[in-house]
């Protein structure tokens, strides 16, 4: 499924921002998760690989991390954009179509087009974290996208998710116990590792499963 066929269907599904209920599982906690499969996945995601051997990088270090565009046999090229302030991770759509940059130094998520050449532009801060009053700076670690385009920001405490719209969809708490230091999503799963051991939450994949309604009784006429 594709980037833009997740937009089509998240306004089909709901004609408005998919809410946590759309998320998470009733009932479904953090739990300890098995590292083998998954630890090797788990964040900051400072390289991706886009169409026709480009590829994208954060590089630096905190405040003043840069992102660069690399193409094939040229030289890496930075890409500037003004108001991102701090890029500290980022994350391709399932379609290799756009690019997720979490902005630890604001409180944004900037999405890129990927051009079929690899080159980006239309760049757009159309996520906002719902950061605390006075907090100005996320210190976003890590962003994921899952296959049906829905965006999960990590922040050291909680995971803030968007519809594939990238409108904010609410704010999940991390597991108890400190801040958490990587992330993903597999489309079914949050992980995240907290003092070197892994968590998981098991969340509802996009799009979600429509609901078994009762068994209609069967009519009968009256004599």
């Amino acid at each position: 499924m594709t980037f833009a066929i997740s937009i089509a269907c998240a306004a089909l599904l709901a004609g408005q921002d998919l809410s946590l209920a759309t998320i998470l599982i009733e009932g479904e906690g953090w739990k300890p998760a098995p590292k083998a499969g998954v630890e090797s996945r788990l964040g900051p995601q400072l390289v991706a690989g886009g169409p026709m051997g480009a590829s994208y990088a954060i590089v630096g270090k905190a405040p003043a991390r840069s992102l660069e565009h690399r193409a094939p046999g040229k030289p890496a090229k930075a890409v500037t954009v003004v108001g991102l302030v701090d890029p500290s991770c980022l994350a391709l759509s399932a379609d290799r179509g756009t690019l997720v940059v979490g902005d630890a130094g604001g409180k944004h998520l900037w999405l890129f087009r990927v051009n079929a050449d690899g080159t980006l532009d239309a760049a757009d801060r159309c996520a906002t974290m719902r950061l605390r009053p006075g907090q100005t700076a996320s210190g976003v670690i890590a962003v994921s996208v899952d296959s049906g385009g829905r965006i999960f920001a990590c922040l050291p405490g909680e995971i803030h998710a968007f519809d594939p719209t990238a409108r904010a969809s609410g704010v999940i708490f991390g597991p108890p116990g400190g801040p958490v230091d990587a992330f993903f999503t597999s489309g079914e799963g949050l992980y995240v590792r907290q003092k070197g051991e892994v968590m998981g939450r098991m969340i509802q994949p996009f799009p979600k499963p429509m609901l078994k309604l009762p068994a209609r009784p069967d009519a009968r006429r009256a004599s």
